[in-house]
């Protein structure tokens, strides 16, 4: 369904026709409203009146107390954060009461007077149907209520009042956020799709001319500009042709700090209008794609997606030409998300910050995205990703946990060898900005004559640009209700909507302003009369001054998005509202937001309504209406302290010195592994006489691609001939000592390896078989397999609740493999597993590994480091045997060693592997090698790093490090995996009749 069908049908869905009908048929009158209900009959009238009063106590639950001990937000987990939870608690500086409206100033309640009927108002109740959290009481109580208590409420709500002013102006001045301190050297790059330049064409001469225009990013950038240089990277907005680009350029650098990317119309269309706002947007904003355009080709086209990534790679060379090591690089929103990662790859210690400026969508919304995965791992190339919510972050993190190989955390994204920090940062304005233009003379004229046209008149302001996700229909529909609902008001309440014009070429949108303009007439066809028309619709943009003046003079703001990034119209109207002391009514005006514009979860002062419920906006705007002068002074002093200390510059430096902060941490856990030197390797095999090779075989001889993510790499294919060629060749060699280490059952590996030369290692040090065996050895004395009747059961409990897991059992372990689950259930169900496993086998000699997408339990001391240690005591000079830790079938090890010839000590020592478990052994042979140089002293070091140096040593090292003689060349290597510049897998190359060893 498209989006105009939806406009279309709007009105059946949110429209009650038979009640608006009958509202009609009786000529306008008010039909009977649903009946509130009784108070219970239990309560006596005095302890009903008492739970009246008590109800006040609630109200501080909706506005949110001032907390002077504001915790950092940063500490705050994202997973735990509820949406009504998450709102900031604004706190002014001293220097702020000077700025603060004189309305809003301590006065004596004793000097106020008040009619019976102004007191009444003041204690007219909210509509049943909403949960405003004000201050209400029934309409019954009321009556009962003698002169005492209602004078009482009302010092209640006027001490309130005061003491909100005593915390504006005890409440300490804000710190001071500085930004990262910045040189010539070390600068900011703004890099987004549009540079803030307005391009105009001389009629005489036609020469283009160039004008720095105004917007959120240049606000931002203002309130730094003084204090961090940056350059400002973008697009034009038109094609610029090849043989004035380069004076283009000039002009943009010398006069605007600017950087211009040029893009051909074609490219352009399929990237900005295609891909980013015809894909991209409408995802972000909860609409979802259609398989089909009516009478036209499928929507979503690879081809505009070719067009985004050129576009992108067309942002990263212009990049790089301004580029210089220690600069800061700040990308903004979905046009460029795929930016990240190409300037990670070029520069790998760049210092690189996205900003968001539209909702991120949840996770199953975004899983529609074909190339979704493509532009999140885009993204995990930054250092600091923002959003402006708390709740587009953690949608954020669990799309992220659907990527292959990301590790997720409530404070950021690990893919990789890197780490992307979270960050949520509101945005907002410049409030003195808005506080000039309302001083001004041209606003303040108009003030007055639009004061003269609207006596007695409350105004509803709505102001929005004509895009289907603010929510305009939803506004008109709310109005036709509320007329309807409280037809007294159709003559002195009249709702002023600006609709500035957007993307006025997309049908779409072409059918929304029809669909407005339509709504419009009819509205005021029925509810108007000649003198007065309760909707005036504005189809353009006004300017600044007669903006202000309409947000100063607006009772009620009205914000009904369905989808908003942040909406910075109520941060706006707040600031326009600090001077409304007129004569004509008293105090500010109310802010109705809609709680799904992101600033719903910042500003606690306004009345939060749900867009889609037309019956309750229609509630609240009658309430709004209604609502006392202190409840609107509390309200309005709330809101304006968040706005004034939120600024736009405050966001811009907030984001800065979190970007810093990642920058400055430890990248990572895991270090970056260096590529294995070749030629040394190949010298130090040449030279040696003694050698020892032991190959991990999963993922390292063999990588099978085609295995799912919870088989173990290789797991159902014998290894390729030339491979298996190969291993027997070296294991030819009277000089090397060749074993394979599998995590396969002995007989399958076996039948694959008949080579009796080639030692191999089955289910990763359970069995094993000696170069030069026949018989098969176990490491463990153990071998009673009735443990796996108490584990097979809770595997299978969770296997029955965890689609896609599977149990694998083998003679040594049971594992629970969940890499075929759902990415974010199934770890969830394994670290449950986990728990219910320890608990049960804490008093056997068992252990539960938490593997990659694996649970595996199996017996305690079964290691591949134990067993490589056995192994290498075989290489003692004098081979004197040392206690046994597995058995032979039939033969003991200590037997079998004693039988044996002496064996030399080792002079090559070469290990690969290919996982983390194979982090111990990494470790376990560099000890090795550094205890047998001991006593010759410092030499050069021949082992390279891996990612297991943090790792503790396995075990002691006094009996197997004798079989290395002290001047041994060990190295160890890491094939594969993400965390390693290393991506090849081990092969082999001819030379004459040798065989050696070369690694990619």
């Amino acid at each position: 369904m498209s989006m105009s069908d939806d406009v279309s049908n709007l009105e059946d869905i949110l429209v009650d026709e038979e009640y608006l009908n009958n509202a009609a048929n009786n000529g306008g009158m008010e039909l009977d409203r649903p009946v509130r209900p009784a108070p219970s009959s239990s309560l006596s009238p005095r302890e009903s009146r008492r739970a009246s009063i008590d109800a006040y106590d609630a109200r501080e639950d909706h506005f949110g107390r001032d907390n002077d001990n504001e915790e950092d937000e940063e500490d705050v987990p994202v997973d735990l954060q509820d949406e009504e939870d998450i709102q900031e608690d604004p706190v002014s500086s001293d220097e702020d009461e000077e700025d603060a409206p004189s309305q809003l100033q301590s006065r004596n309640v004793l000097t106020e007077a008040r009619t019976p009927s102004e007191s009444h108002a003041a204690l007219r109740s909210p509509p049943r149907s909403m949960s405003l959290g004000g201050f209400s009481v029934d309409d019954e109580d009321i009556m009962e209520m003698n002169a005492r208590e209602q004078e009482l409420l009302v010092n209640i709500q006027e001490l309130q009042r005061q003491l909100s002013m005593v915390q504006i102006q005890t409440d300490k001045p804000q710190e001071e956020i500085v930004p990262p301190t910045m040189d010539a050297r070390h600068r900011l790059i703004m890099v987004s799709n549009r540079l803030p330049i307005s391009v105009q064409r001389n009629e005489t001469t036609g020469e283009r001319i160039f004008t720095m225009s105004s917007g959120g990013l240049v606000t931002a950038l203002n309130g730094i500009r003084d204090q961090v240089p940056f350059i400002w990277i973008g697009w034009l907005g038109e094609e610029i042709p090849h043989d004035e680009q380069s004076k283009v350029r000039e002009k943009l650098a010398r006069e605007f700090k600017c950087v211009p990317v040029f893009l051909s119309k074609e490219i352009a269309a399929r990237y900005y209008n295609d891909f980013s706002n015809d894909i991209l947007w409408p995802i972000f904003h909860y609409v979802p794609l259609p398989l089909f355009r009516p009478g036209s080709e499928k929507k979503f086209d690879f081809r505009q997606w070719d067009a985004y990534k050129l576009a992108n790679k067309r942002f990263a060379q212009a990049v790089n030409q301004v580029y210089r090591e220690g600069d800061f690089v700040w990308v903004h929103d979905y046009h460029l998300m795929m930016l990240p990662s190409l300037l990670r790859s070029r520069y790998p210690q760049c210092k690189i910050g996205w900003f968001l400026h539209t909702p991120f969508p949840t996770a199953e919304m975004y899983r529609m995205l074909p190339v979704g995965r493509e532009i999140l791992e885009g993204l995990l190339g930054a250092d600091l990703l923002g959003f402006h919510t708390y709740d587009y972050a953690r949608h954020f993190i669990a799309a992220c946990a659907r990527v292959p190989g990301a590790s997720t955390t409530p404070k950021g994204v690990e893919l990789g060898d890197h780490f992307s920090a979270i960050g949520v940062f509101p945005i907002g304005i410049d409030p003195e900005h808005f506080e000039d233009i309302l001083n001004s003379d041209a606003t303040q004229k108009r003030i007055q004559e639009l004061t003269v046209k609207f006596a007695g008149c409350k105004i509803i302001i709505g102001v929005d640009r004509m895009d289907y996700i603010k929510g305009i229909p939803h506004k008109l529909l709310a109005m036709e209700r509320f007329l309807s609902l409280y037809p007294e008001r159709c003559k002195d309440v009249v709702l002023i909507q600006i609709g500035v014009p957007s993307r006025t070429g997309v049908q779409e949108y072409q059918h929304l302003a029809a669909s407005v303009n339509e709504m419009v007439g009819r509205i005021n066809g029925r509810f108007g009369t000649l003198t007065h028309s309760p909707v005036h619709y504005i189809h353009r943009s006004v300017t600044p001054s007669e903006l202000v003046a309409l947000y100063n003079l607006a009772d009620v703001c009205l914000v009904t998005s369905i989808r908003d990034g942040m909406n910075l119209v109520s941060h706006e109207y707040v600031m326009c509202q600090s001077q409304s002391c007129e004569p004509r009514r008293e105090g500010p005006g109310v802010l109705i937001l809609s709680e799904f514009a992101g600033s719903a979860q910042s500003l606690s002062g306004a009345i939060r309504v749900n867009p889609w419920n037309t019956t309750d906006m229609a509630n609240a705007l009658g309430y709004a209406l209604e609502l006392p002068l202190m409840e609107r002074e509390y309200r309005q002093t709330n809101l304006y302290r968040y706005v004034k200390k939120h600024t736009a510059s405050f966001w811009g430096k907030s984001f800065l010195a979190d970007l810093e902060d990642a920058v400055s941490r430890p990248r990572a856990v895991v270090k970056k592994l260096v590529r294995l030197p070749s030629i040394e390797v190949l010298g130090a095999y040449t030279r040696s006489s003694h050698r020892l090779l032991v190959f991990d075989y999963e993922g390292t001889l063999f990588d099978d691609p085609a295995s799912g993510p919870s088989q173990q790499r290789g797991s159902v294919a014998p290894p390729k001939p030339l491979v298996k060629r190969l291993i027997e060749a070296l294991a030819n060699d009277p000089k090397n000592t060749v074993v394979l280490v599998s995590s396969h059952e002995r007989n399958v590996i076996g039948s694959w390896l008949t080579d009796r030369r080639v030692g191999v290692v089955a289910e990763s040090g359970y069995f094993y078989r000696l170069p030069n065996d026949d018989e098969w050895q176990v490491m463990t004395e153990d071998t009673d397999p009735s443990w796996k009747k108490v584990v097979r059961p809770i595997m299978q409990y969770f296997t029955e609740r965890t689609p896609g897991s599977r149990v694998d059992s083998k003679e040594s372990s049971l594992t629970w493999h969940y890499g075929e689950t759902d990415p974010i259930f199934g770890p969830m169900q394994a670290r449950d597993m986990q728990v219910n496993l320890e608990d049960v086998l804490c008093n056997l000699p068992l252990e539960v590994v938490q593997g990659t997408n694996r649970v595996e339990v199996r017996l305690q001391g079964v290691t591949k480091t134990l067993l490589l240690d056995e192994i290498l005591k075989r290489f003692q000079p004098d081979n004197e045997p040392s206690s046994p830790t597995s058995r032979r079938e039939g033969l003991s090890p200590r037997q079998s060693r004693r039988q044996r010839p002496p064996s030399p000590q080792l002079d090559f020592v070469f290990y690969a592997g290919n996982g983390v478990e194979d982090d111990e052994l990494f470790l376990y042979f560099k000890e090795h090698a550094e205890l047998a140089r001991k006593e010759e002293g410092p030499t050069q070091p021949s082992t390279t790093p891996t990612n297991a140096d943090d790792v503790p040593p396995p075990l002691s090292l006094s009996d197997s490090v004798c079989a290395l003689s002290k001047r041994a060349n060990v190295f160890t290597c890491h094939i594969g995996g993400s965390k390693t510049e290393v991506s090849n897998p081990v092969f082999f190359a001819l030379r004459g009749d040798r065989y050696y060893l070369v690694f990619g």
